[in-house]
């Protein structure tokens, strides 16, 4: 007996050790600096330079219209806008290295603006768009905001040509202008030293490039895309009530497209575009939900999201007042969402998420 004992016992070290050592072979395996360099140099790079060559655009645009002065170059403007927010949402979880040196996030995107200060602003034509003070007057909620004051373009283009036309003009283009200073320095810091950093740093610990991409996707998606883009306009920080007016680009009616587009690119980007990406990592794993591969099961529930989505048919703004049910069916599924990312994916890749969250989710 002590034998067959004996034997059971090496046969079960042997057991574990084969399966520890194809755990060990498979993360080996996989080439994570190759996917990082994939990621910089596919991915985040060139998205930022795609909104850079947008906001570009736009500065022109403002500029040929303060030329102009006419509608159908205002149009042109209000055009060019709605690329440059678009582009935006393939770089807001972006938010490590050069982009939280340089608080993107916070310059780009944070909503909702404060009305008053913006209008205070340009009426005294003295401010300071840098100060923290001014945190809510900026960005591209402020440019969403002054290009929509109207209930039509005429209406709109009309605000520009009234009382304090000069200032208002002159804050259009200081608010792109900030945006651009800023975009530039995280992309300058991209191109030169940050890019290698980021590339060799291909371990799992805090700080390494997979924690800060798996920590900033989750952060993003949880506290501003669940939450900014559909939670609080549906009422579930405020016990039940909407807030409509809390929504993203609620001035121009935009919420909705701008959802779907964060979530098109948020899947590009858990795939690594054509290239490896965190989906691939996470076959090279075999890491499962239930009896499903993790990887497919995450993508599957972008597409699900994405169809929730697809069934609103006006901004979130309206959608949570007429159409309550279908903007809480989309954040179920976000919620849903979240628990895939924040702790299947998170566990499989041996991450730990180190922001904090005190919602009680």
């Amino acid at each position: 007996m002590k034998k067959i004992g004996l034997l059971i016992s090496v046969f079960t070290l042997v057991l574990f050790s084969c399966n520890k050592e194809e755990e060990i072979t498979c993360q080996s395996d996989f080439d994570k600096k190759a996917m990082l360099a994939n990621y910089s140099n596919s991915l985040i790079i060139p998205r930022y330079e795609t909104l850079e060559k947008n906001l570009t655009s736009l500065y022109t645009k403002i500029n040929v219209f303060i030329s102009s002065n006419s509608l159908s170059d205002f149009n042109a403007l209000n055009a060019s806008f709605d690329s440059t927010y678009l582009s935006w949402q393939g770089v807001s979880y972006f938010q490590f290295g050069p982009a939280e040196t340089y608080v993107i996030k916070s310059v780009f995107n944070i909503f909702p603006v404060d009305t008053t200060k913006i209008n205070n602003n340009i009426s005294s034509g003295s401010y300071i768009l840098g100060s923290a003070s001014n945190t809510d007057a900026i960005g591209l909620p402020a440019l969403d905001y002054l290009l929509h004051k109207g209930s039509s373009e005429t209406l709109s283009f009309n605000y520009f040509t009234g009382t304090n036309s000069a200032n208002k003009k002159q804050y259009l283009l200081d608010l792109v202008n900030q945006l651009s200073s800023t975009l530039s320095s995280v992309l300058n810091q991209w191109n030169t030293s940050y890019k290698s950093i980021f590339n060799n740093s291909d371990g799992t610990s805090q700080g390494s490039s997979l924690s800060n991409i798996v920590n900033a996707l989750n952060l993003d998606f949880e506290k501003f895309i669940r939450d900014g883009k559909v939670g609080v306009p549906l009422g579930v920080r405020s016990l039940g009530t909407p807030l409509p007016e809390k929504s993203e680009a609620y001035f121009g009616g935009k919420s909705t497209e701008l959802c779907k587009e964060s979530i098109l690119k948020l899947k590009s980007y858990f795939k690594g575009g054509s290239g490896q990406g965190l989906d691939d990592y996470l076959i090279q794993l075999d890491a499962k939900h239930g009896s499903q591969l993790l990887a497919t099961k995450i993508n599957n529930q972008f597409d699900l999201i994405i169809s929730k989505i697809n069934a609103l048919s006006s901004p979130i703004a309206e959608e949570v007042i007429a159409n309550q049910a279908n903007v809480q069916d989309l954040y179920d599924e976000m919620q849903r969402m979240v628990v895939l990312l924040k702790v299947d994916l998170s566990s499989a890749l041996s991450i730990l998420i180190t922001y904090q969250d005190n919602d009680g989710d």
